[in-house]
């Protein structure tokens, strides 16, 4: 149950890296039967039916474990035993009789990966946005009033199966493409469907964004509270509130939907501070802690305008911050200020965005675009490291979604959200540092699988419950139909 505790990079000898990497391909071949000798009902689902895979009980075995808990910190040669949907035991020769067997070794075992931002109903518009007259926002908004509940679900599930492919185990969904509630209920049927880890943040239209007068569908959000989030529910998803916010409504607007947020309580998600023209026209973070607004419920998007005063008052507030380096850069919307958020004791997360912009949902290109993006805006390599980064990914993904206290590290008791890495690939072998690896070498090639609250959903490189090319073939279809009732040509 030991381990080397976490530390950063420069604390570690080259030494104990090869040492690690060398007992990790050196288990012997009797050590677990391999998963190519197996059938599993863990991991055998007809891909056409539906339906999940059952909760089980299985063992890693003689796989590199990164924790990401800072008791256990890193295990070179160890075991994860889950039973049921839950962590029973992280550590070397664990006893499972009866329990199935995956083979870690050349593997990487961790938390899965927690996006905190990502709009998921624009997920199957690829390929149209540009600069000038397709740049995303007009795109967008042609595009968006004219979906269909049908089209938000096979959006939303393409961007979930792409999610779970590449490591990603929980994701925010962002949903402000709300036209009624059969909006809500379709993204909701796409998370319940793949299985995913997800926080649902009810969000608007584009018809309402339009309104700034008019508040939120109060009733519907309520309805969908009860009807999804109800005594009943598995926990896999959970809740916020996607506000418009300070800007684009007035005070008396943005105050009563703030209000109702809170005495639902759902966390509240805006974005904010997300370039120089948006402060040209307001100063978002300065009017919410102007009005008492911030807090540690409240999550701001993107904050890469906001001013060194307006750090503070996120810092003072213990408000979260959420980053998407990819849409920052494609957008030319500025450079994190993430070392310094950080230094300020703020609880920062990485996100996706929107694949319509940013390209895929690869929080491992995310988690390496970031670590760029800080050495520029700091000029200082040392500020902050990759092991902090991958923090970032998985624990701190966690306490921003507030379900730190059931995934986000290998901690016994958690939920099992967690990937296993191949280590011997052509763009990552030699195996030497994990975080170096998973940080500024791995791909979503390299995932071999993806298991979700103890649900294998991915396995020897491969879905196991979604059938990609189906959900491709109909996104393909209900976009080509959509772009048409928009008016094109994008």
């Amino acid at each position: 149950m030991g381990g080397r505790t976490m530390g950063r990079e420069n604390t570690v000898t080259r030494r104990s890296f090869l040492q690690a990497a060398a007992a990790v391909s050196s288990v012997g071949l009797a050590a677990c039967a391999t998963s190519s000798q197996q059938s599993s009902r863990l991991w055998t689902v007809d891909r056409t039916s539906g339906k999940l895979p059952a909760r089980g009980e299985f063992v890693v075995r003689n796989a590199y474990v990164v924790t990401m808990d800072p008791k256990l910190g890193d295990i070179p040669v160890s075991d994860v035993h889950v039973r049921d949907g839950a962590l029973v035991a992280v550590g070397t020769k664990l006893n499972a009789p009866g329990a199935e067997e995956i083979d870690g070794r050349n593997r990487i075992a961790c938390p899965g990966f927690v996006d905190t931002h990502f709009h998921l109903w624009g997920s199957f518009a690829r390929g149209i946005v540009a600069d000038g007259d397709f740049d995303y926002f007009p795109v967008m908004s042609r595009l968006g009033p004219v979906m269909t509940p049908e089209d938000a679900y096979a959006s939303a599930k393409l961007g979930i199966a792409e999610a779970i492919n590449s490591s990603l185990t929980t994701i925010h969904d962002w949903s402000h493409n709300i036209i009624s509630g059969a909006y809500a209920d379709a993204d909701l049927r796409a998370l319940r469907d793949c299985g995913i880890r997800a926080r649902f943040s009810y969000g608007f239209s584009r018809d309402l964004q339009q309104k700034p007068n008019e508040t939120a569908d109060f009733n519907d959000i309520a309805r969908v509270k009860r009807e999804w989030f109800g005594p009943s529910s598995d926990g896999l998803l959970t809740m916020g509130f996607a506000s418009r916010g300070a800007g684009d409504t007035p005070p008396e607007v943005y105050r009563k939907e703030w209000e109702f947020a809170r005495s639902q309580g759902l966390p509240i998600t805006q974005h904010a501070g997300r370039s120089l023209a948006e402060i040209k026209r307001f100063r978002r973070i300065e009017m919410l802690y102007k009005d008492k607004l911030l807090g540690p419920d409240v999550q701001l998007i993107h904050t890469y305008s906001a001013s060194t005063e307006e750090r503070g008052m996120i810092a003072e507030t213990k408000s979260h911050v959420s980053i998407a380096p990819y849409t920052a850069s494609c957008l030319a919307s500025g450079l994190p200020y993430l070392g310094d958020l950080l230094k300020r004791g703020v609880q920062c997360s990485l996100s996706v965005d929107t694949t319509t912009v940013g390209g895929n949902a690869d929080m491992f290109s995310i988690m390496r675009l970031m670590l760029q993006l800080n050495h520029l805006r700091s000029m200082d390599v040392m500020e902050v490291q990759p092991r902090r980064i991958l923090e970032l990914a998985t624990l701190d993904g966690a306490k921003d979604l507030g379900i730190a206290d059931r995934v986000g590290s290998l901690t016994p008791g958690k939920r099992a959200d967690l990937i296993l890495v191949r280590t011997n690939d052509l763009n990552v072998a030699p195996f030497g540092n994990p975080a170096l690896l998973l940080v500024q070498q791995a791909q979503p090639y390299n995932v071999d699988t993806v298991v979700i609250d103890g649900r294998i959903l991915k396995h020897k490189g491969e879905l196991v419950a979604i059938d990609a090319d189906e959900v491709i073939r109909k996104a393909a279809e209900l976009f080509a139909a959509a772009r048409k009732r928009a008016g094109g040509p994008y």
